[in-house]
């Protein structure tokens, strides 16, 4: 059976299966959550390097084909890819995608970027009559492919109007932040607050525990006053109640390369995060003690004990 279960609205299949091809680079983790949106409304044309990720796509009706097919033959490409030098390589590099994209179409990046790579991109594929749009996701692969999750997103007007429906049949919670770079922005600004938060509840929650309280008290009172969180909202109450822990599908790695992101735009527009430098510092430490591959709950269930 199925992991996920797409529902578009009647009229969001009507609007999408008018638009021609769409295709779907990086059908990983997230990509796949994405792209399972989409199957049901669209002729949609999938690729990863590793084939089997695309299976439950294929299985749905989607269609594996190559990066290279989609390019010449999509009005439409999605990408979901593992940050900004895989964008820029896949688009820009030898051989790149860009010289076999059509004037009018639009690429559409969903990965977790930033707005300096975006301009790059920009200044290649504009001339040849070809539209950016940066929609990164937040909320998570669970409330992807729920069709819950909020696309953060960077366009112009023009470019916006052409794929709002397209992005309305992947979630209705759609925010149109601004130009091109607007949405990567708005991600990185996200997944920073969210790693921060996540250092501070537990730090927090484990503090009431050393003081004699129970964890599900802790995490049931703050919920309801103004220490809550996403953390204490959801991870604590889903994945670290009792005595184990279920992974939430993110790794530590991914985990400080977004954080990394961070770092690295406010150093460009000089400005200072000294709780972010420290959250990147714990996170470093929990990427070697835990390896890189480690789930966020595993931080969130074993932090304290083994320090």
């Amino acid at each position: 059976m199925s992991r996920w279960s797409p529902l578009p609205r009647r009229a969001d299949i009507e609007r999408c299966s008018s638009m021609g091809p769409v295709g779907f680079v990086g059908v990983g983790a997230m990509g796949s959550a994405i792209a399972s949106r989409l199957v049901a409304s669209s002729d949609l044309r999938v690729t990863d390097r590793n084939p089997a990720a695309a299976d439950e796509l294929v299985a749905a009706g989607a269609r594996f084909t190559t990066a290279e097919d989609i390019a010449a033959s999509c009005t439409v490409v999605f990408l979901s890819l593992p940050g900004p030098t895989d964008v820029t390589g896949l688009l820009l590099g030898e051989a790149g995608l860009a010289e076999l994209l059509q004037p009018g179409s639009v690429v559409i990046d969903t990965t977790t970027s930033v707005p300096t790579a975006d301009a790059e991109i920009v200044k290649a594929l504009s001339p040849r009559g070809i539209d950016f749009v940066d929609a990164p996701i937040g909320g998570g692969v669970r409330r992807a492919r729920e069709g819950t999750a909020t696309l953060m997103v960077g366009a112009s007007p023009e470019a916006y109007a052409k794929v709002k429906d397209l992005l309305l049949a992947v979630t209705q919670s759609v925010s149109h932040v601004g130009p091109v770079g607007s949405g990567h922005t708005m991600k990185v600004i996200n997944n920073l607050l969210n790693s921060c938060n996540r250092f501070a509840a537990l730090e927090a929650i484990r503090l009431g525990q050393r003081a004699g309280l129970e964890q599900d008290v802790i995490v049931d009172v703050l919920n309801r006053s103004t220490g809550r969180n996403y953390t204490t909202e959801y991870t604590f109450p889903n994945l670290l109640a009792g005595d184990t822990y279920l992974p939430q599908g993110f790794a530590l790695a991914l985990m400080l390369k977004d954080i990394g992101l961070a770092s690295t735009m406010a150093a460009e527009l000089g400005h200072r995060l000294p709780i972010g430098e420290l959250v990147e510092k714990l996170t470093a430490e929990a990427v070697e003690r835990f390896g890189p591959d480690a789930d966020q709950s595993q931080l969130m269930a074993e932090w304290y004990e083994k320090q």
